[in-house]
Protein backbone atom coordinates (compact mmCIF):
# COMPACT_ATOMS: atom_id res chain seq x y z
CA UNK A 1 0.00 0.00 0.00
CA UNK A 2 2.85 2.45 0.73
CA UNK A 3 4.32 1.92 -2.73
CA UNK A 4 1.26 3.27 -4.55
CA UNK A 5 1.80 6.96 -3.61
CA UNK A 6 5.50 6.64 -4.44
CA UNK A 7 4.75 5.09 -7.85
CA UNK A 8 2.21 7.81 -8.59
CA UNK A 9 4.69 10.51 -7.62
CA UNK A 10 7.41 9.00 -9.83
CA UNK A 11 5.01 8.70 -12.77
CA UNK A 12 3.96 12.33 -12.30
CA UNK A 13 7.59 13.50 -12.23
CA UNK A 14 8.36 11.54 -15.39
CA UNK A 15 5.44 13.23 -17.15
CA UNK A 16 6.59 16.63 -15.95
CA UNK A 17 10.16 16.06 -17.07
CA UNK A 18 9.10 15.23 -20.62
CA UNK A 19 11.39 14.14 -23.41
CA UNK A 20 10.42 16.58 -26.13
CA UNK A 21 13.50 18.34 -27.42
CA UNK A 22 12.18 19.14 -30.88
CA UNK A 23 9.06 21.21 -30.46
CA UNK A 24 8.00 23.67 -33.11
CA UNK A 25 10.04 26.79 -32.31
CA UNK A 26 12.98 24.86 -30.82
CA UNK A 27 16.44 24.53 -32.40
CA UNK A 28 16.57 22.09 -35.30
CA UNK A 29 19.57 20.31 -33.80
CA UNK A 30 17.33 18.67 -31.20
CA UNK A 31 15.27 16.76 -33.75
CA UNK A 32 17.89 14.38 -35.10
CA UNK A 33 18.99 13.38 -31.59
CA UNK A 34 15.51 13.24 -30.08
CA UNK A 35 13.49 10.25 -28.96
CA UNK A 36 11.15 10.45 -31.96
CA UNK A 37 13.93 9.24 -34.27
CA UNK A 38 14.07 5.95 -32.34
CA UNK A 39 10.34 5.69 -31.60
CA UNK A 40 9.39 5.91 -35.28
CA UNK A 41 12.66 4.35 -36.55
CA UNK A 42 13.37 7.35 -38.77
CA UNK A 43 16.30 7.68 -41.14
CA UNK A 44 17.34 10.94 -42.87
CA UNK A 45 16.24 10.87 -46.51
CA UNK A 46 16.76 14.30 -48.11
CA UNK A 47 17.26 18.00 -47.53
CA UNK A 48 15.91 20.74 -49.81
CA UNK A 49 15.32 24.49 -49.71
CA UNK A 50 12.16 26.28 -50.78
CA UNK A 51 11.72 29.72 -52.35
CA UNK A 52 10.99 31.27 -48.93
CA UNK A 53 14.46 30.36 -47.67
CA UNK A 54 13.33 27.50 -45.46
CA UNK A 55 15.18 24.20 -45.22
CA UNK A 56 13.07 21.03 -45.44
CA UNK A 57 14.52 17.92 -43.86
CA UNK A 58 12.82 14.64 -44.79
CA UNK A 59 12.99 11.51 -42.66
CA UNK A 60 11.51 8.13 -43.62
CA UNK A 61 10.73 5.20 -41.34
CA UNK A 62 12.71 2.00 -41.77
CA UNK A 63 9.62 0.26 -43.17
CA UNK A 64 9.14 3.22 -45.58
CA UNK A 65 5.53 3.71 -44.41
CA UNK A 66 5.91 6.96 -42.43
CA UNK A 67 7.44 10.19 -43.70
CA UNK A 68 8.29 13.14 -41.44
CA UNK A 69 9.25 16.56 -42.81
CA UNK A 70 10.83 19.14 -40.55
CA UNK A 71 10.72 22.69 -41.92
CA UNK A 72 13.27 25.07 -40.43
CA UNK A 73 14.28 28.69 -40.88
CA UNK A 74 17.29 30.24 -39.20
CA UNK A 75 18.06 27.02 -37.32
CA UNK A 76 14.62 26.89 -35.65
CA UNK A 77 11.84 24.42 -36.37
CA UNK A 78 8.96 26.23 -38.06
CA UNK A 79 6.71 23.26 -38.91
CA UNK A 80 6.63 19.51 -38.50
CA UNK A 81 4.68 17.30 -40.89
CA UNK A 82 3.97 13.61 -40.72
CA UNK A 83 2.49 11.49 -43.50
CA UNK A 84 1.04 8.27 -42.12
CA UNK A 85 -1.35 5.64 -43.54
CA UNK A 86 -5.01 6.33 -42.86
CA UNK A 87 -5.19 3.49 -40.37
CA UNK A 88 -6.33 3.73 -36.73
CA UNK A 89 -3.58 1.25 -35.79
CA UNK A 90 -1.06 4.03 -36.52
CA UNK A 91 -2.50 6.20 -33.73
CA UNK A 92 0.31 5.45 -31.27
CA UNK A 93 2.89 6.68 -33.79
CA UNK A 94 0.89 9.86 -34.38
CA UNK A 95 0.72 10.31 -30.61
CA UNK A 96 4.54 10.07 -30.33
CA UNK A 97 4.87 12.64 -33.12
CA UNK A 98 2.42 15.07 -31.51
CA UNK A 99 3.99 14.76 -28.09
CA UNK A 100 7.38 15.59 -29.56
CA UNK A 101 6.08 18.47 -31.71
CA UNK A 102 4.04 20.24 -29.00
CA UNK A 103 6.02 19.06 -25.98
CA UNK A 104 2.98 17.88 -24.06
CA UNK A 105 1.32 14.57 -23.28
CA UNK A 106 -2.00 16.39 -22.78
CA UNK A 107 -1.58 18.16 -26.12
CA UNK A 108 -0.92 14.84 -27.83
CA UNK A 109 -4.02 13.31 -26.24
CA UNK A 110 -6.18 16.22 -27.39
CA UNK A 111 -4.63 16.01 -30.84
CA UNK A 112 -5.55 12.34 -31.02
CA UNK A 113 -9.23 13.29 -30.74
CA UNK A 114 -8.86 15.44 -33.86
CA UNK A 115 -6.84 12.69 -35.61
CA UNK A 116 -9.58 10.14 -34.96
CA UNK A 117 -12.21 12.61 -36.22
CA UNK A 118 -10.23 13.06 -39.46
CA UNK A 119 -10.08 9.29 -39.89
CA UNK A 120 -13.79 8.80 -39.18
CA UNK A 121 -15.10 11.72 -41.24
CA UNK A 122 -12.48 11.70 -44.03
CA UNK A 123 -12.31 15.49 -43.62
CA UNK A 124 -9.67 17.89 -42.39
CA UNK A 125 -9.75 18.71 -38.70
CA UNK A 126 -7.59 21.00 -36.62
CA UNK A 127 -6.99 21.81 -33.00
CA UNK A 128 -5.19 24.75 -31.39
CA UNK A 129 -3.29 23.88 -28.23
CA UNK A 130 -0.79 25.85 -26.16
CA UNK A 131 0.47 28.14 -28.91
CA UNK A 132 0.44 25.39 -31.57
CA UNK A 133 -2.02 24.35 -34.22
CA UNK A 134 -2.38 20.66 -35.09
CA UNK A 135 -4.01 20.01 -38.46
CA UNK A 136 -5.05 16.56 -39.75
CA UNK A 137 -5.72 16.28 -43.50
CA UNK A 138 -6.79 13.03 -45.18
CA UNK A 139 -5.03 12.67 -48.56
CA UNK A 140 -6.11 9.52 -50.34
CA UNK A 141 -4.76 6.63 -48.27
CA UNK A 142 -2.64 8.93 -46.07
CA UNK A 143 -3.23 11.47 -43.35
CA UNK A 144 -1.00 14.56 -43.22
CA UNK A 145 -0.39 15.72 -39.68
CA UNK A 146 0.87 19.32 -39.58
CA UNK A 147 2.04 21.11 -36.44
CA UNK A 148 2.78 24.83 -36.60
CA UNK A 149 3.11 27.65 -34.13
CA UNK A 150 -0.14 29.60 -33.78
Amino acid sequence: MRMRPICCAVAFLVLLAGTAVARVGDPLSGFSTGALMQQLQLTPSSQTADAAGRQIYRYVSDDEVITVDVVARGGLIEQQLMYVPMDPRRAFQVSFFLQDAVGSVVGAQKGMIAFNAALSNHKETYLPFGGYTMRFTPMGGLVRVLVTGS
